[in-house]
């Protein structure tokens, strides 16, 4: 007994200690409003794009345009601050068809500073993946184009923004559905 005891002792405070902060999609009310669709159509270009939520996930799709100097959507938090300094990355279940994404960081609220990228690999044939992606990975980025720098450890402190983004600048249907985002320590 006393065994079993200093068992779920321990137990509970290697479980306390995780915390773990985990994004589960879904419709409820507080997810559907902390997440919002951005795409080309903010500087003039006709890509089509619809963000919707099921009872377990977060779902972008839509038609990428070239068009007027087009070629990317994106489903966004709204602003507000979070520490991600403890944490050494993030796993993500999902799954995607037609174009590649990437995860987003974002330090600042001007959309002209560099944000930084952790790219996604493609889901086959649009069936569930887990991929992990490690901070120490991400790429830093300005108005879409990569700078060679990598993510500073010290931006995580004072993160803005996350967000999800289609890479490729590749025209056609796409889609990709989220059911969850967990960072990792």
């Amino acid at each position: 007994m006393k065994t079993f005891l200093l068992l779920m002792l321990i137990s509970t405070i290697i479980c306390s200690n995780a915390q773990e902060l985990r994004i589960d999609f879904g419709s409820t009310p507080d997810q559907t409003k902390d997440w919002v669709m951005i795409s080309d159509n903010v500087m003039g270009g006709i890509t089509r794009s619809k963000l919707e939520y099921t009872e377990t996930s977060l779902v972008l799709s839509g038609d990428i345009s070239l068009e007027n100097y087009g070629g990317f959507s994106s489903v966004k938090t709204r602003f507000k601050g979070v520490d991600l300094s403890e944490y050494k990355g993030l796993k993500i279940r999902y799954r995607s068809a037609n174009q590649r994404f990437a995860f987003t960081l974002e330090d600042s609220r001007n959309w002209t500073q560099p944000n930084f990228k952790g790219d996604l690999p493609p889901t086959k044939d649009n069936a569930w993946s887990e991929s992990t992606i490690y901070f120490k990975d991400f790429k830093e980025y300005q108005i879409g184009e990569p700078t060679g720098a990598k993510l500073d450890p010290a931006s995580l402190k004072n993160i803005v923004r996350l967000g999800i983004i289609t890479t490729e600048k590749k025209e056609g249907p796409f889609s990709l559905e989220v059911d969850y985002v967990e960072f990792i320590k």
